[in-house]
């Protein structure tokens, strides 16, 4: 099935099955995750001429949809700890596209890099700081142990503008909603700790969920504000989108205050002095 840059006659070539994920095991599928996922970082805020942060980017699968069927001509920037879907992303789709580059980290997970050299928890994302209006991390946090999650969140709040936003995908649960988790699409019927619960004994971050509360502590840590969360439809919420969904704000820096006002203007006497 053929695509192209959304108003021109430039194909976008689709990575081989063997390196997709999520069933995509025919193009048809696989474009039509990629249009979803830009659908809804466009829903949630994304404009056309932002700087756009995709950490774990795998083969480009928002990268597709925003060359296909959006009208994004602003910066993005991609990247995964699986060296070999990076690769065939910068060898095949950044070509195409002006603007767009992916980048490989050596990070250990248990389930996606497990030889990996860097600990999640002393990584720096390959990106500068205060770069970016838009950060987007889709089945990422549902892959993770709450320690990695910490050292993640702190660096989305490095690598985002003031006012710049986070949309990330959770599986989350309450004490409300803890009976669904249980008999969820991924009944997580297994507790690590006391704000962790996953689906698989053998794999625990197959899918992997956390206590709202806890999550909530965490953003606030990194310095970071929830401005909206959707729960999804993964344990019967209303969605739209089938995980749970929070858009994050690094709040904007406040003014400089009169002292440093002062301290500014006097420096800059002296230096022209």
């Amino acid at each position: 099935m053929a695509a192209t840059i959304k108003g021109t006659d430039v194909e976008v070539p689709l990575a081989p099955t063997a390196l997709r994920f999520m069933n995509e095991n025919d193009d048809e599928r696989f474009l039509a995750n990629a249009a979803q996922l830009a659908s809804a970082v466009q829903r949630l805020g994304l404009r056309p001429d932002d700087e756009v942060l995709d950490v774990g980017c795998s083969i480009g699968r928002l990268a597709t949809g925003l060359m296909v069927n959006t009208d994004f001509r602003g910066r993005y920037v991609g990247f995964d700890v699986m060296p070999r879907q990076v690769r065939w992303a910068r060898r095949h789709l950044a070509p195409i596209a002006e603007g767009y580059h992916f980048r490989h980290i050596d990070v250990r997970n248990d389930r996606y890099n497990p030889g990996g050299a860097l600990e999640a928890e002393d990584v720096t994302f390959p990106a500068r700081s205060d770069g970016f209006h838009v950060a987007v991390l889709f089945s990422i946090f549902t892959h993770f142990y709450k320690e990695d999650v910490d050292r993640y969140l702190r660096e989305l709040r490095r690598v985002l503008r003031p006012g710049g936003r986070v949309i990330a995908t959770w599986f989350l649960y309450d004490e409300d909603s803890y009976e669904a988790a249980l008999t969820s699409a991924y009944p997580m019927v297994h507790r690590l700790d006391d704000v962790t619960i996953y689906n698989d004994p053998d794999d625990p971050l197959r899918a992997i969920a956390f206590d709202e509360g806890h999550v909530r502590a965490q953003v606030a840590a990194a310095g970071l504000e929830i401005e909206l969360v959707e729960y999804g439809r993964w344990n019967g919420g209303p969605g739209p989108e089938w995980q749970d969904l929070m858009v994050l704000r690094r709040p904007e820096d406040p003014p400089p205050s009169f002292l440093d006002r002062v301290k500014g203007k006097v420096r800059r006497t002296f230096s022209r002095g």
